[in-house]
């Protein structure tokens, strides 16, 4: 991969989930430098505030970006296909891929349907893999593009509350490893970015659901960061070709680099992941050991339905057993 920086002037620049947060502070980055940007939302009456505060700052820096909105749910392949499609035709091929477009649904396992589990690996794993298959073919034909896959902190580790959201996080990091290498021997580039806990809508609508439990591991030392500040990191690690993006948040920076696995390094970037290694055990021996005291904590909150339930149906199934073993009406066995 070369070491050039990216020059995203005159390019264009797909975001979706673009009409606020992460992929809003991305879209603007993005016309920061010159690009054509199109935004990618559900909600039309968003996503028109959004290309008017993206086209005021084109205009105060005089960068000539065109900017366009599509409405489109990303979880429909066919209306995908045919919407980016139609982005192509109106601002050309795509050479920055953004697939930040996602949400959290929060709950207890044993509360939580099975629909409510297909939906999230609907949006969060298939209305990724939608876009990037409608086009990836592009990208490698014209041996030119840049896919950025936005998982989460939730992509390596798992909590309470998060049974649904994490698994379709997982699968999003299992897809951007294996194009990673699919990649090998073209120009077109990927990247995987896990972005902190951040000042967003989604966030807020997040923390509204969120078990007494996970509200207390998330908060433990925990720092919100703004839009702004991660999208800066993240197009900084686009720019120069990194596959794992940077995060502001240095606890979660050292575990991405700890746990990172079979995915490049550099040297003598290498030395230091090493380093870092000898330590992590410790440090993730200390927040693993805090997770489950938490969890513990409330446990007898959190299974209480279960458990009454349980009790219920023993003390009935006792009370049965003890119906069938007492002699009724004073007879006797024989008789």
């Amino acid at each position: 991969m070369s070491n050039k920086k990216q020059d995203l002037a005159g390019k264009h620049v797909i975001v979706t989930g673009g009409s606020s947060g992460i992929g809003f502070a991305l879209a603007a980055e993005a016309v920061k430098r010159k690009a054509n940007v199109t935004i990618i939302a559900r909600t039309e009456s968003r996503l028109k505030a959004a290309q008017a505060q993206l086209q005021e700052e084109a205009q105060r820096r005089g960068t000539g970006s065109k900017i366009a909105y599509r409405v489109l749910d990303v979880t429909d392949a066919v209306k995908v296909r045919h919407v980016l499609a139609e982005c192509v035709k109106d601002l050309g091929p795509v050479e920055l891929l953004v697939c930040n477009a996602g949400a959290a649904h929060l709950g207890y396992f044993h509360e939580t349907s099975l629909e409510t589990f297909q939906q999230q690996m609907q949006l969060n794993f298939f209305g990724v893999l939608n876009v990037v298959h409608a086009l990836y073919g592009d990208m490698v034909r014209r041996n030119s593009g840049h896919i950025c896959l936005v998982g989460s902190a939730l992509s390596t580790f798992g909590l309470v509350g998060y049974s649904a959201y994490c698994p379709s996080k997982y699968a999003v990091k299992g897809l951007a490893d294996s194009l990673r290498n699919e990649l090998q021997g073209t120009q077109v580039k990927i990247s995987f970015a896990q972005p902190p806990d951040t000042d967003t809508p989604g966030f807020l609508e997040e923390n509204k659901h969120k078990p007494p439990e996970t509200k207390e591991i998330s908060e433990a030392g925990a720092t919100v960061f703004k839009p702004e500040q991660v999208a800066a990191g993240l197009m900084a690690g686009l720019l120069r070709g990194a596959y794992l993006l940077p995060t502001p948040d240095l606890g979660l920076q050292v575990n991405i680099v700890t746990t990172k696995g079979l995915t490049p390094r550099s040297f003598p970037g290498v030395l230091l992941d090493m380093l870092l290694s000898a330590i992590a055990p410790l440090v993730h021996w200390a927040f693993v050991a805090m997770f489950d005291r938490v969890a513990r904590r409330h446990a007898q909150r959190r299974f209480a339905k279960l458990w009454a339930s349980g009790e219920a149906e023993a003390r009935s199934g006792g009370e049965a057993a003890a119906a069938a073993t007492t002699p009724c009406g004073g007879r006797g066995e024989g008789e």
